[in-house]
């Protein structure tokens, strides 16, 4: 159940990549996850999707860019956990993402320098060294392709690391905060602005709920942590399963989640859920 490594090629990053093309074994993994690749190649057999599937699919939901939603950086001081950093190293990876597809460039440079930071204290900091990566991004801050080509590889270079690491409990948990981020932004922006085309975005990535719970219940064993994020993980399943148009689609497997258009007042408990599982996860 590999997770191609979701924090770092995050939940909303949808510029097409190319220019600066990425370099050493990871060719074909970086073909299948550039953001144009994602439209135009097949999704994998892994039980989580690509995160860049997941970035084309917002970014078509016409996601906007709101100022105040993001996780401050001045908060990675206080995460002194292993486990508490890996999480919010997925957090910050979606801030960035939310950051640079908005232009906000400053913004993402930071966010970035602060998952750089963090990797260096959870044994990932050699991903960073490999092909000058961290000094291309900030070279390439003007140009969407390259920065797209240059992030691709940070996660291929951090799947790689993760697997020498024997850090595979890592993925999910990485991936916990990345996902969290990224829905709290998503239904932010639609409690803000009311674009129900985010509504419908949400509504189709609330089935990586359960396979995110799946993943994590594998290395529970070996990593007790996870447990209390599997409990607040399954409030936000239950509350998801709650949702009369999720019970209609379990009810019909001919139904697919584009096929129902849940209301507001059914997505707002969810919401309310994956606010409370932030906010525990940014506090710490």
């Amino acid at each position: 159940m590999k997770i191609h490594f979701a924090a770092l090629i995050p939940v909303f990053f949808a510029v097409a990549c190319g220019n600066d093309q990425p370099t050493g074994n990871g060719t074909d993994t970086l073909k299948k996850d550039s953001v144009k690749g994602v439209i135009e190649i097949p999704e994998s057999n892994s039980d989580l999707p690509s995160p860049l599937r997941v970035a084309a699919m917002f970014k078509r939901s016409g996601l906007k860019y709101l100022p105040g939603l993001t996780n401050s950086d001045a908060n990675a001081a206080k995460y002194s956990s292993t486990f508490v950093r890996a999480e919010n190293m997925g957090v910050y990876s979606s801030d960035m993402a939310y950051s640079v597809m908005n232009k906000q460039t400053n913004e993402g440079t930071k966010y970035l320098k602060t998952i750089r930071e963090i990797a260096g204290q959870i044994n990932l900091g050699k991903v960073f060294e490999q092909g000058n990566l961290y000094d291309r991004f900030q070279k390439n801050l003007d140009n969407e392709d390259s920065l797209g080509s240059v992030i691709a590889e940070i996660q291929y270079q951090t799947d790689e690391q993760l697997e020498q690491n024997q850090q595979s409990d890592m993925y999910g948990i990485i991936f916990s905060g990345a996902w969290i981020e990224a829905m709290h932004i998503g239904g932010q922006v639609y409690e803000k602005d009311g674009n129900d085309n985010v509504v419908n975005a949400l509504f189709e990535q609330m089935a990586v709920c359960k396979n995110i719970i799946e993943e994590l219940k594998t290395y529970e064993p070996k990593n007790p942590s996870i447990t209390p994020l599997l409990a607040d993980l399954q409030g936000v399943e239950d509350a998801i399963n709650s949702m009369p148009s999720m019970k209609k689609i379990n009810a019909d497997p001919d139904l697919s989640p584009g096929d129902v258009h849940p209301t507001k007042d059914e997505i707002d408990p969810v919401i309310k859920k994956i606010e409370d599982v932030r906010n525990k996860i940014i506090n710490g």
